[in-house]
């Protein structure tokens, strides 16, 4: 889930997401497999235009569409960064629709961060939303985010470095401009 270093730290979203989508890819096997059963078991007692018509065409798309769905689950899983830099924070949202979806926030650009879960089990298996609040008064919700008491310490870190970085740089800047007016 994490990748940290000194400068820079890598997050994935929760697991607890992965399983979500492996539940859903079962539950529609599942569907797929109650309607074989009735198929068969029940294949006098049908009309053949049913079983020829509805039931083989409903099973074959409902095994396709949840192998597709899973693939397409599971590469939106595993390409979805959080990456926190230096000075920027960049969320990668890579599918195989998506293709080049890059978002970048400027640390000093952040005036809020604030984190939240519903429900007993996000509280449980820490999965949370972590909510950015920019100066353009735009939020961003980052949801199912793990640890996010880690990387809520990791921004705020993060975002007085960035604004003690650029009041050095203004005061140096109005020093020297100070010094020219004079001269």
């Amino acid at each position: 889930m994490y990748y940290s270093q000194d400068w820079y730290t890598i997050i994935k979203k929760h697991y607890i997401l992965a399983c979500l989508y492996l539940i859903k890819f079962v539950f529609i096997l599942i569907f797929a497999f109650v309607l074989y059963y009735i198929w068969i078991n029940f294949k006098e007692s049908l009309w053949v235009e049913v079983i020829n018509y509805i039931f083989f065409p409903l099973i074959f798309i409902l095994v396709n569409y949840s192998f597709i769905r899973l693939i397409l689950w599971l590469i939106e899983y595993y390409n979805y960064l959080f990456i926190i830099y230096w000075d920027q924070i960049f969320i990668i949202n890579c599918s195989l629709i998506l293709r080049n979806d890059i978002e970048v926030i400027e640390a000093f650009k952040i005036i809020k961060l604030d984190v939240f879960s519903r429900g007993f089990f996000a509280n449980l298996l820490w999965f949370w939303t972590i909510i950015i609040e920019l100066q353009t008064k735009e939020e961003r919700h980052f949801r199912f985010m793990p640890k996010p008491y880690f990387l809520l310490e990791k921004l705020k870190k993060q975002r007085e470095l960035v604004l003690e970085e650029r009041k050095k740089k203004y005061v140096i800047d109005e020093i020297i401009e100070n010094k020219f007016r004079k001269i």
